[in-house]
């Protein structure tokens, strides 16, 4: 069942045009992630949805029903900010009950309400404590709290894990996937880190200059992205790209590539390939590791830089004029200068059109 509908979503501030024909349908219970650089329109988006922002042009419903002209109280959805956005003078059990209480809900079922939601975030031993006495992560938690006793039909995160460290990032990210398993609430969830996107979404939306990329579930989008954008976004180290153009003979087809020659035979084109077509081949660092000896293509490079992550090497390679990453066991270590033998998975290639720089 479909539970929030975008259409054909635009908004304009005068001449500048920040989201352009948007179309989006989310299922009820989805976790939909927004993912793109600093200034796709992403946050944009999510504040149409709350009603925080209005519509150039085009409609938003939520289960069902046209909100585009509803405000925000009237939309029952609940979302947690970046800043958290607290009342500092107030504690934290306050702030839980504030939004019940505007809406006249009885205190004999606010106060019950409250204490159960901060026993499932582990705060409720901080309810009489403000604002300013809390770690940021503390903050959020209580900040995902009041969200979440009101029981709305849509969550919506506008970056919520950003003033975090790594470490407490990652923590709130198991806390807030738990959270939406338990639950099963629909939920909109913005962010540029492509980690958070891929360990929470159920499917994501990778956004650029105000248009969407690419929807998919995050191993689909990760491993078939569908041009050079969306691939080169996604990963970290990024993809390898080697220019090279493509050469069909006698049935079979294969990228030159420098001064190696790879087999293609192995992959699903999505659109008919060309002799001599220029294009970019696509492969990411975790699919170029030292050969086995039984893959279907290997080459013999010579390591230029190594870079110890701990769990493995990253080993910087030539190959011809250009240079390529792979993703070394941490036991195996190269020694700079000295050739190698690399296996490459040609499974995972993608391969783009060098002039319209999608996926064929």
């Amino acid at each position: 069942m479909i539970d929030i509908r975008i259409s054909n979503c635009n908004k304009n501030y005068g001449s500048l045009r920040v989201l352009k024909d948007i179309n989006l349908e989310i299922e009820r219970g989805e976790f939909i992630v927004l993912l793109g650089p600093s200034g796709c329109g992403k946050s944009t988006l999510l504040h149409i949805v709350a009603g925080l922002d209005r519509l150039s042009s085009g409609a938003i419903e939520i289960g069902g029903r046209d909100v585009t002209d509803v405000e925000p109280k009237d939309r029952d959805i609940a979302m947690v900010f970046q800043s958290y956005a607290l009342y500092p003078t107030m504690s934290v059990r306050s702030n839980m009950e504030f939004g019940l209480r505007m809406r006249g809900k009885p205190m004999s079922e606010i106060r019950p309400l409250v204490e159960d939601k901060a026993r499932m975030l582990h705060i409720d031993h901080l309810l009489d404590r403000r604002p300013s006495q809390l770690s940021g992560g503390q903050r959020q938690r209580v900040a995902i709290g009041r969200a979440l006793v009101r029981d709305p039909k849509v969550f919506l995160f506008d970056e919520p894990l950003s003033n975090l460290d790594a470490k407490l990032r990652a923590s709130m990210r198991t806390e807030i996937k738990k959270l939406h398993q338990s639950l099963g609430t629909t939920a909109i969830y913005v962010t540029h880190d492509q980690l958070e996107a891929m360990t929470l979404a159920t499917r994501m939306v990778v956004m650029k200059a105000g248009e969407i990329q690419q929807v998919g579930k995050p191993e689909e989008v990760y491993h078939r992205p569908v041009n050079l954008f969306v691939a080169d976004f996604l990963g970290n180290p990024g993809m390898n790209f080697m220019k090279g153009r493509l050469r069909l003979e006698g049935g079979r087809v294969s990228a030159d590539v420098g001064a190696a020659t790879i087999p293609l035979d192995g992959y699903a084109f999505d659109a008919a390939p060309a002799d001599g077509q220029a294009v970019v081949v696509g492969l990411r660092p975790e699919s170029v590791q030292p050969s086995t000896g039984g893959e279907p293509f290997a080459l013999t490079l010579k390591p230029t830089l190594i870079e110890h992550t701990g769990s493995d090497n990253l080993v910087v390679l030539a190959m011809g004029s250009e240079e390529i990453v792979g993703k070394f066991p941490s036991d195996m270590l190269p020694t700079l200068g000295e050739p190698v033998a690399v296996g490459f998975d040609l499974a995972r290639l993608s391969v783009f059109d060098a002039q319209t720089e999608r996926r064929i």
